[in-house]
């Protein structure tokens, strides 16, 4: 080709270009003399897409071999490595363990465990303490129950009967095993459903029984659970003290633990006869100002109290008590209770408070109490006085010097930030007089479950900036704070 014809073939090739150029940013139809350049334009590329295609269609096909290979080569690897997992080496005793903490209602038995492999399933089914919970609401056939029976060998059975009365045989199955029954635990049994006379056969029976908890029942008075020589735990109402207790013989004489709600006389009994009791929690049928035994009854080894019905205190007298719980406040009998008591409580809750200038006299007889937890009452005096004499201020005289923990329920979390509240926290955590300790742990709740205001949120999270254990519970977790009986 002369280099005149290569010139003009590079001048057209140039122009087609400027051409095709101002045709790509505009709708204006091609020259008939742009189409052959076009054409070529687009075979060309073509031809380069379908290429590229084939190479990436390569690629894509290696690249799903090495995925497939590298999938195979890790389960491999997990197979291998599942062999020698820790879990897979665990003792079968600690593999027990294990599955009874896991277990979130302890009165169900766990079938689950069963399901998971084969070596778990025998370890489970060879594990007696795991089947010993048997509990029933409306039963309708012994199947389970036998099972368990059989797993459970010889284990301490622990027993719950609910509402609905199960079919004879059940009772029938249970009550062959009674001298194996560890805890009983009984709610709702109605007089339709036969009452505590339901439990006549286990009579002389109950050589292991430990915990007794009847949550409500209705019936004549029966002394089936008067011979019992390992009891030490009855609890005869509900948390909330909403039932009264039933009427019952039980050896008093051994008890260390006790829930129940009687009339005043009642109470008074129980605990003249219960002179073994560790803790107690105890509510009145009905209160009453006079005095129900001449002499108040003297419980010596009572370390933990609560009571719904504070004027029963008049009636008490415990020298090595430690927790007390009110239900109600009524502080008027408390100064005289200490006094006659002479116990050094260390742990002091007050529901439904009237934060006035009783609580504070109150308070200054009890230098040794290191938990507060109070309930501000909805209609009670206004805290700011109280929260002043709790304000560490670099006096010498200081209400509750000894104070680690303190628990404080609201109604109104508003107020708050303007009653002194977070005033009185801040010094006790800042600092504190020679002698006294510091206030390491702070809980807020609202009576009625609901979430605090932001700004509240925001001075709580600064104090916690500033290393002080601050925080808000829910109803549900404050509640858990009032009882002894777990």
């Amino acid at each position: 080709m002369s280099p005149e014809v290569a010139e003009y073939e590079n001048a057209v090739k140039h122009s087609n270009i400027l051409n095709l150029s101002q045709l790509l940013k505009s709708n204006d139809p091609p020259l008939e003399s742009d189409v052959p350049f076009i054409r070529a334009v687009i075979w060309d590329g073509q031809t380069e897409v379908d290429a590229l295609n084939k190479q990436i269609h390569d690629l894509q096909a290696t690249l799903a071999g090495l995925v497939q290979r590298r999938d195979m080569a890790a389960e491999n690897v997990r197979q291998h490595r599942a062999i020698i997992s820790p879990v897979r080496c665990l003792r079968p005793e600690l593999l027990c363990d294990i599955f009874a903490l896991s277990l979130n209602d302890k009165r169900q038995p766990p079938w689950h465990f069963g399901h998971i492999c084969q070596s778990w399933r025998r370890t489970a089914v060879s594990y007696p303490p795991l089947w010993c919970s048997i509990a029933t609401l409306s039963l309708k056939d012994t199947t389970s129950t036998q099972t368990q029976l059989l797993r459970s060998a010889t284990a301490p059975l622990n027993i719950s009967c609910g509402k609905e009365k199960p079919i004879d045989a059940w009772f029938d199955l249970v009550f062959a095993h009674s001298r194996r029954w560890r805890t009983l635990h009984i709610h709702d049994l109605t007089p339709n459903v036969g009452g505590l006379d339901l439990f006549e056969p286990v009579r002389g029976r109950l050589d292991q029984l430990q915990e007794l908890t009847i949550t409500c029942c209705y019936g004549k008075v029966s002394d089936v659970f008067a011979i019992a020589p390992n009891l030490r735990r009855v609890v005869l109402t509900d948390t909330q003290f909403t039932n009264a207790s039933p009427h019952m013989s039980i050896p008093w004489e051994q008890i260390t633990h006790y829930r129940g709600t009687c009339a005043p006389e009642t109470q008074t009994e129980i605990l003249k006869a219960a002179q073994n009791l560790l803790f107690c929690e105890i509510s009145l049928l009905y209160d009453t100002d006079s005095a129900v035994s001449a002499t108040p009854t003297i419980l010596p080894h009572l370390r933990g109290l609560s009571l719904a019905g504070p004027s029963f205190l008049t009636e008490l007298a415990t020298p090595v008590l430690e927790t007390l719980v009110l239900h109600y406040d009524a502080l008027s009998p408390l100064p005289s209770f200490i006094q006659r008591s002479s116990c050094t409580l260390n742990k002091l809750v007050v529901k439904e408070c009237d934060m006035g200038s009783e609580l504070i006299s109150v308070l200054r007889d009890l230098p040794a109490l290191a938990y507060l937890l109070l309930e501000r009452s909805k209609y009670g005096y206004s805290p700011q006085e109280f929260f002043q004499a709790m304000t560490f201020t670099g006096t010498t005289s200081i209400l509750c010097p000894n104070l680690t923990t303190m628990v404080y329920g609201h109604w109104d979390f508003r107020s708050l930030l303007q009653d002194g509240f977070l005033t009185m926290a801040r010094s006790r955590f800042q600092s504190s007089p020679k002698g006294a300790s510091r206030l390491g742990s702070l809980r807020l709740y609202h009576t009625f479950d609901r979430l605090p205001p932001a700004d509240l949120s925001a001075q709580i999270a600064m104090l916690c900036a500033e290393g002080f254990d601050a925080a808000f519970l829910d109803y549900q977790d404050a509640t858990s704070l009032w009882g002894l009986l777990v």
